[in-house]
């Protein structure tokens, strides 16, 4: 079963367009910029996992773990996230998480990553394993 979703994954993933992305010199911005001029979106993500997945974190005292700040906050390793209080606004899985760094965006539609291919979310998702649930 697992294997039969890779594939799907990795077909979708092949068939996704990337019609837009921010260049390599963007930086992450933070949620709160986002917000700013996507406010409904935001609170939409507000009420969803993604938005506690630093807090889940925190809840075990693994807020400092190397193993899993990439996939619970944003940009962790590449330009973002850092701490708690130096980048607060890339606490959890916000926005450029998955569109990339917002620096350029700034309403330029060709700035962000519109089109998600499968492969973003399964960066963290097919990683579930790791956690070792029920053990």
């Amino acid at each position: 079963m697992r294997r039969a979703f890779l594939v799907a994954l990795l077909i979708a993933a092949a068939c996704s367009v990337m019609i837009a992305a921010p260049s390599e010199n963007a930086k992450y911005i933070g949620i709160d910029k986002c917000k700013m001029c996507h406010s409904d979106v935001h609170s939409g993500w507000q009420k969803v996992g993604h938005a506690r997945a630093f807090d889940l974190l925190t809840n075990v005292e693994q807020d400092k773990n190397p193993e899993c700040l990439p996939c619970h906050t944003t940009g962790y390793g590449k330009g973002g996230f850092t701490d708690a209080e130096a980048t607060p606004g890339l606490k959890a899985v916000t926005c450029e998480a998955c569109h990339g760094p917002g620096s350029e965006h700034n309403g330029d539609a060709t700035k962000i990553v519109r089109d998600l291919p499968a492969t973003v979310c399964a960066g963290c998702h097919l990683k579930l394993n790791i956690h070792n649930i029920g053990e």
